[in-house]
């Protein structure tokens, strides 16, 4: 037999039943009842609220409200089930907004002793996160709450020094109200200017202590509002470095907010540098399984790893031109702007090594993505900043890019988890030669907030880290494992042809949707080079997989005005090149009208490119593809190859890399000199040729020797 479910009256019934049950019971029973009886009452009150076509009257929906108002004055965790159903009942009451504040007005109206004014503050407290606009407009213009509020500060500012237990919570309380309040402008200028004595009586508490860890955080929301006179006649204790310090020493003692101020701060390079050791990480890492830190502590963690690379891009953009409450370039001894500054490479480098010698990735993100209970917002975090560990800053200095056990283990793992993510965000898209992609419902397109993740995640996997060592990731011969993150790096690949125009009307990607283009030439010359390092594991899946979805993305990379680009899709184009569909590709042609004949070309006119390496390899590509006598045919009967080769002896006059690959090439067809008239042309370099069998380089002298005796 199914459960009855109660109507609006009946829980409206309960729900004050419930309350007034409460108000009789003494702490710890109350405590005991928020837990097990009234968190259920309003986890079934949510789901009536979320019945198809439940209706709700006027006056049904001001008694709800106003009951889970009440529930906002009791613990945070009674709190998030009253807010949730706050933010149900407003899907079915356009006017709640109205109602709420005249419940508030009444609470007010007939409030008479201390315990009433700090039940309203909780209320506010939890009702900016609910709709800071309402909230805001009661805390900065209803006169009889500030009046109430500014008496009660004003009380406790006079006993500062001398707080108990009952007073000490009132001001934490009042703390709160004002660390939430700081989400809206208004509220905030406000805080800065009307209650900024507050402020700076909890600073100067001579102890680390709670209220002084929420006044350092609401000092450091409220900084950039804090008038110019106020920062100066305390400049010392409202600098950075005084409000990082407090936060810093807070965190070690796991004060609410202290992870809150942290991340706030660790914009400024300045503060990151004194976060960037031993015992702060400890104390994260140690915090991080808090449900409450977990996701402040994976931003912080992000914003210390952050590359230089994604700092100056951030610096650039228009948002951050454009905000004003920004410290991330305030000096925190001086309190005055500061020029914008590259970050400390090596300190960032430690950081990463710390974490992964921490086994951050096994040990704390694992378990995230694991979990039913993660956020979107969390996951999201997590892949920063994997993304950051994968991929840092190329460090020029350091020519060794092997990397010790531990970090490939780690690497491993986060090309699994972020492989596993993006198949489970890839539920409705299909990968097909055609268009690349096609979706297999009605709901197409991810939102931006899933695709810039999404965009996070792929470039992740191109990370160098990964291609330099890419035979110990991808080693005991798991084809399948190497065969996973393909199709995703492939869409940097795909969406960079429909940015520049070339397959704007035949491909599509994920990201087509998006208006701005999401995926740099960096991002790009980083795709190719990562496909180019999963190829050379010569897997035919894996080689079949990238030939079939990205061969006309790579063939029209090779034109790219992009050195690096052109360069990096020669080096997929070569690791592809021995593949007979690939080879179909070039030389399949009878005629110069033929569609693959434009293919041949493109290779030829790169035997000219102004690239030196793209030249070489080149070059190599069709070496390696010249053991096929159809390929040696076409070469033999082309005045455009022909021609573009012996322009290679012609122009170059050193012995280098290039000409030892020409001359390799010319070994190959030189054989068949006869089966065409355009094998004449190399008559031209005879003498030059002939000089080089005196080379001082044995494998040029020997190739030489070769050749010269067919001319």
């Amino acid at each position: 037999m199914s459960e009855k479910i109660p109507g609006i009256a009946e829980l409206c019934l309960s729900l004050k039943s419930d309350l007034a049950q409460i108000v009789s019971l003494s702490y710890n029973d109350r405590k005991n009842h928020l837990e097990h009886i009234s968190k259920q009452l309003l986890k079934s009150t949510y789901k009536v609220l979320s019945q198809e076509k439940i209706s709700v009257t006027s006056t049904q929906s001001s008694q709800l409200g106003g009951y889970f108002l009440e529930y906002l004055s009791f613990n945070n965790s009674i709190s998030v089930d009253s807010l949730m159903c706050l933010f149900r009942l407003k899907s079915l009451n356009n006017n709640l907004n109205s109602l709420l504040e005249n419940e508030i007005d009444n609470l007010i109206d007939i409030s008479n002793s201390k315990s009433d004014i700090f039940k309203i503050i909780k209320i506010l407290e939890q009702l900016f996160m609910f709709d800071s606009n309402l909230a805001s407009a009661i805390f900065t213009r209803k006169t009889s709450f500030i009046n109430a509020l500014t008496n009660e500060i004003t009380l406790l500012s006079n006993d500062i020094n001398k707080l108990n237990s009952e007073t000490t919570k009132n001001l934490n309380t009042i703390l709160v109200l004002f660390s939430n309040a700081c989400v809206e402008e208004t509220s905030r200028s406000m805080i800065a200017s009307m209650y900024i004595n507050l402020i700076l009586k909890c600073l100067l508490m001579p102890k680390i202590s709670q209220s002084k860890c929420y006044a350092s955080t609401i000092a450091i929301k409220s900084w950039r509002m804090i008038k110019p006179e106020t920062l100066s006649h305390n400049a010392e204790l409202l600098s950075l470095d005084n409000l990082s310090k407090i936060i810093i020493d807070s965190l070690h003692e796991n004060f609410k907010t202290s992870v809150e101020g942290l991340s706030l701060l660790c914009t400024n390079i300045q503060i990151k540098n004194k976060v960037r050791n031993e015992k702060v990480l400890t104390t994260l890492l140690a915090l991080i399984n808090h449900k409450e830190h977990t996701y402040g502590i994976i931003l912080i963690l992000t914003l210390i790893t952050l590359p230089n690379r994604t700092l100056a891009y951030q610096q650039r953009s228009i948002s951050s031109l454009k905000d004003s409450n920004s410290i991330s370039n305030i000096d925190i001894f001086t309190n005055i702007p500061n020029k914008k500054e590259k970050d400390d490479l090596t300190k960032i480098q430690y950081v990463i090594h710390e974490l992964i010698k921490k086994n951050l990735i096994t040990e704390k993100l694992v378990p995230i993505f694991k979990s039913i209970e993660s956020s979107k917002g969390l996951i999201g975090q997590s892949i920063k900043l994997m993304y950051n560990i994968v991929f840092p800053d190329i460090d020029v200095s350091n020519s060794s890019n092997t990397l010790s056990d531990l970090y490939i283990l780690q690497i491993k793992q986060i090309i699994k988890l972020l492989t596993a993510y993006l198949i489970g965000n890839s539920q409705s898209i299909k990968y097909n030669q055609k268009n690349f992609i096609s979706y297999t419902d009605d709901k197409q397109e991810l939102s931006d907030q899933d695709l810039e993740i999404r965009s996070i995640a792929i470039k992740s996997l191109c990370s160098p880290e990964i291609s330099s060592n890419i035979e110990k990731i991808y080693s005991n011969n798991d084809e399948e494992f190497a065969l996973s993150p393909i199709p995703f790096i492939l869409e940097i690949i795909v969406q960079h042809d429909i940015d520049t125009g070339i397959s704007v009307e035949t491909k599509h990607t994920p990201f087509s949707s998006i208006k701005k283009q999401i995926f740099s030439n960096f991002d790009v010359y980083y795709a190719f080079v990562s496909l180019a390092a999963i190829t050379s594991l010569s897997y035919s899946k894996s080689k079949q997989y990238i030939f079939t979805l990205g061969f006309d993305s790579i063939i029209n990379s090779l034109t790219s005005s992009d050195d690096k680009i052109q360069f990096s899709s020669l080096q997929l184009l070569n690791e592809l090149s021995d593949m007979p569909l690939c080879i179909a590709k070039f030389f399949n042609w009878e005629k110069t009208t033929d569609n693959y004949y434009q293919n041949f070309t493109v290779l030829c006119h790169l035997l000219q490119s102004n690239n030196y390496d793209s030249q070489c390899l080149v070059v190599q590509i069709f070496y390696n593809v010249s053991r096929y006598e159809i390929v040696i045919e076409k070469l033999c009967q082309s005045e455009l190859f022909c021609s573009n080769l012996d322009k290679i002896f012609q122009n170059q006059d050193s012995e280098d890399a290039l000409i030892y690959y020409a001359l390799l090439l010319l070994s190959q067809i030189i054989p068949f000199k006869n089966s065409s008239d355009n094998m004449k042309i190399f008559e031209h370099s005879k003498n030059i040729i002939a000089a080089h069998t005196k080379s001082k380089n044995e494998q040029i002298k020997t190739v030489s020797n070769l050749i010269i005796k067919y001319l």
